[in-house]
């Protein structure tokens, strides 16, 4: 999920935990742990793109890490919360300054992010009130509850790493204000209530049930959409290998569905509203034959464990280029678009560059009008 997000339950785990005895400095660190999983971004300073889409929300996502760092930071705490506060406001500065993706969006959160921990340090900055076993167990929640929820998105996540299993629901879009700010908002009266006020915990407890209770419904969402979607295939006499199913952005209701076939990809969009009983799809043929020799390079072969196996070969000019069919296009399905996530495969000699292509350039009116006809196809037809 997005950072604010993570903050967010972060936030609310570290409430829950220890809320009643440290008050605002329980949501305060709570908060930090729930962001260090995503710090794995800085893989991309070091890390060429495959190698650091690979790392990202591996080690740091995953139960060990977690058991580790959980008592290593309950301590560190107790003993010198400065160096320890220092430390994350320093890698943080590193995401945003040297990391990916560090659009617009994501510097406001950085610095609202900032700004409220400013003056809750500021509000709360006497000694620690709790024992490095209750810091570790509020770490523990926190750190394990992120990439518990993003497990539902559709990067997945490798909760079990070392084990190369992926796990991956594809139930909720990576930012879902339905998710978000219910949460958010009962959070925020908590900040403003006396340490010792029993509100405190119910409200807190009333946000997650909110956000708990939307994801269980993103569930139910999912099975009415595949269930829809294979329906229409066996009535259109559609032969598929798989189908896959996932939420487009901001909303639960409109979802894309990925239909493997032999030969190519069928894509489409379903809505809970539609009342048509057929889902139109455009064909995407797989060209997998484009590789030639390509086929047995080890780089290729991680791309396609990377994907999932969901992806086409398309050429572009005298360039090869890896589409991985997850994440999508910008807007409805269609054989034309480029998709968010590809690679260039760019040869060398006997070498392969594999070079992620950036998603298409999004300005502020291509933006409108994407959600305006995402907007209008939720609604059904």
């Amino acid at each position: 999920m997005d950072s604010l997000t993570q903050i967010v339950l972060g936030a609310g785990v570290g409430e829950l935990v220890l809320g009643r005895k440290v008050g605002n400095k329980a949501i305060l660190w709570g908060a930090i742990a729930g962001t260090i999983p995503d710090l794995d971004v800085l893989s991309r300073i070091f890390f060429d793109d495959l190698r650091a889409n690979e790392v990202h929300r591996g080690v740091t996502h995953s139960i060990l890490f977690s058991l580790v760092m959980a008592p290593v930071l309950g301590h560190w705490l107790t003993r010198h919360r400065a160096s320890l506060l220092a430390m994350f406001t320093a890698l943080v500065g590193l995401v945003f300054f040297f990391g990916a993706e560090a659009t617009t969006a994501r510097w406001v959160i950085a610095i609202a992010a900032l700004v409220i921990i400013a003056i809750i340090l500021w509000k709360v900055r006497n000694a620690n009130d709790a024992t490095a076993k209750e810091w570790s167990w509020l770490f523990w929640w926190a750190l394990v509850t992120h990439p518990l929820l993003d497990c539902h998105t559709t990067w997945g996540t490798q909760l079990f790493w070392p084990l190369p299993l992926k796990v991956a629901y594809n139930n909720i879009f990576v930012v879902d204000p339905a998710y978000t700010l219910p949460f958010l908002f009962c959070l925020s009266i908590v900040l403003f209530l006396k340490r010792t006020d029993p509100k405190r915990r119910w409200i807190t407890a009333i946000g997650l049930g909110m956000s708990t209770a939307y994801m269980v419904l993103t569930l139910g969402f999912k099975w009415i959409a595949y269930s829809h979607i294979t329906a229409s295939l066996h009535r259109q006499g559609i032969d598929y290998i798989a189908c896959s199913t996932r939420p487009t952005p901001f909303n639960a209701l409109l979802w894309t569905t990925n239909v493997e076939c032999a030969d190519d990809y069928a894509l489409g969009y379903y809505s809970i509203l539609d009342e048509k009983p057929e889902v139109d799809l455009v064909r995407v043929p797989k060209n997998h034959d484009l590789l030639g020799d390509l086929a047995d390079h080890p780089d290729v072969h991680r791309l396609i464990r990377l994907c999932d196996d969901n992806y086409v070969i398309q050429q572009h000019n005298d360039t090869l280029v890896f589409c991985d069919l997850r994440f999508g296009q910008l807007g409805a399905p269609s054989a034309d678009k480029p998709f968010v996530y590809s690679y260039r495969l760019i040869r060398g000699g006997d070498a392969l560059q594999v070079q992620l292509i950036p998603p298409p350039a999004m300005s502020g009116q291509r933006f409108n009008a994407l959600m305006a006809d995402l907007w209008v196809r939720l609604k059904g037809e």
